[in-house]
């Protein structure tokens, strides 16, 4: 492991070009990522209350009413007998999605299933280590 740096270098490292190629995708499209993954929890089916508990990483439960608020306003999504997205909110969807997977895609070519599965699974019990604190 000689000349090599600290893991958080790398960890940092990676969510920064992921976080900055999937905003980008979201830039084009003109939503955020709270939108988009408002948008992904609704094309799921997801409950208002389901949606609130899986965003909690993302947002507050006043910041996602809010921003449904907004979608709503914007004609993203209805809010109207539960929710779902409007024509405009499946297009910018479907859009945002093709290119997410190209960026996924681009993200992990030349990293075999084997790798890919022993870095989710090396990150996975880094992170129940730290959990454990």
């Amino acid at each position: 492991m000689k000349n090599k740096l600290p893991i958080g270098y790398y960890l940092k490292k990676a969510d920064n070009l992921l976080n900055e190629g999937i905003d980008k995708v979201h830039e084009e499209a003109g939503i955020n990522r709270l939108q988009w993954q408002i948008l992904h929890s609704i094309h799921e089916g997801y409950s208002k209350e389901k949606m609130v508990d899986v965003l909690r990483e993302f947002a507050n439960p006043r910041v996602i009413d809010e921003t449904l608020d907004q979608m709503t306003e914007n004609q993203l999504i209805s809010q109207v007998d539960g929710l779902s997205m409007t024509e405009k909110g499946r297009v910018i969807f479907e859009q945002c999605l093709q290119k997410q997977k190209e960026f996924r895609l681009k993200a992990v070519q030349n990293i075999s299933e084997d790798e890919y599965f022993t870095t989710i699974e090396t990150l996975e019990k880094i992170i129940s280590n730290l959990e454990d604190q």
